[in-house]
């Protein structure tokens, strides 16, 4: 794996992940489970929930699924209220949860356009808002996941950018307003990334610097951010773009 998950570091800890059923968020709670982590995986679809439950404890690790909506306060409440039921403490949360509209803006419903806001960018204000009080007790961890598309902009994708840099204006504000908490926040922005891999090693890069990520490139990057080592680290924005190429500039 090109995570170096076996080092315990997060032992003892309590890390949420939304969109942890498939993708980057199914690699980021397996990389913190590996890591020694209670992962406490959300996502719509319960089906996916449990088989990253299975991944997870194949790793040697520890997960708990919840099936939830993240637009949905109700069941953001839920989720934290299940995490710290069953593990007693919450020490980070991973806003990964996201949907991709690929439309010109004139062919771009106002659902498609809500779908997309409200999944990527309102579930993080929902998230962080409820497991607030724990991460303070925990001195914890905020990571959002944004994107190449939270610092560049392209066509076709309006909503999705209007999200991602979004999350990254959050991150930087939310990181000086939890400072005094001792609560660091940061974001990680991926470039083009392979979600379907089912390798729980990852796939080994020859030329890292000109291949499409794997979804656990990123979750290398997202490991770092939530261990130790980057305990000084707060309002960091992390391109994570691999191969990725743009046409268009920042």
């Amino acid at each position: 794996m090109s995570v170096p998950a076996d080092q315990k570091m997060l032992s003892g800890k309590t890390v949420v992940v939304t969109g942890a059923g498939r993708g980057i968020g199914r690699a980021i709670a397996l990389a913190a489970a590996r890591a020694g982590a209670t992962v406490v995986l959300a996502s719509r679809t319960q089906d996916q929930l449990d088989d990253v439950v299975r991944e997870a404890a194949s790793l040697g690790g520890s997960a708990l699924a919840v099936a939830a909506d993240v637009r949905s306060r109700d069941d953001v409440e839920r989720l934290v209220s299940r995490a710290v039921e069953e593990t007693g403490r919450i020490d980070a949360v991973v806003n990964n949860a996201g949907v991709f509209v690929w439309k010109p803006l004139e062919k771009l419903s106002e659902e498609e356009w809500d779908r997309v806001l409200e999944t990527n960018l309102k579930s993080t204000y929902l998230l962080v808002h409820a497991a607030l009080p724990e991460l303070k007790k925990s001195r914890g961890r905020i990571l959002n996941v944004s994107s190449v598309h939270g610092t560049a902009g392209d066509a076709n994708v309006v909503a999705h950018c209007a999200a991602k840099f979004g999350l990254v204006g959050l991150t930087k504000a939310l990181a000086l307003e939890l400072r005094p908490h001792g609560i660091s926040v940061n974001a990680i922005c991926p470039g083009s990334t392979d979600n379907r891999t089912r390798n729980l090693e990852g796939v080994p890069h020859e030329k890292p610097l000109e291949e499409k990520l794997d979804a656990f490139d990123v979750a290398a990057a997202a490991l770092f951010l939530l261990s130790p080592a980057a305990g000084t680290v707060t309002g960091a924005v992390l391109d994570v773009w691999g191969g990725t190429r743009l046409e268009v500039k920042a």
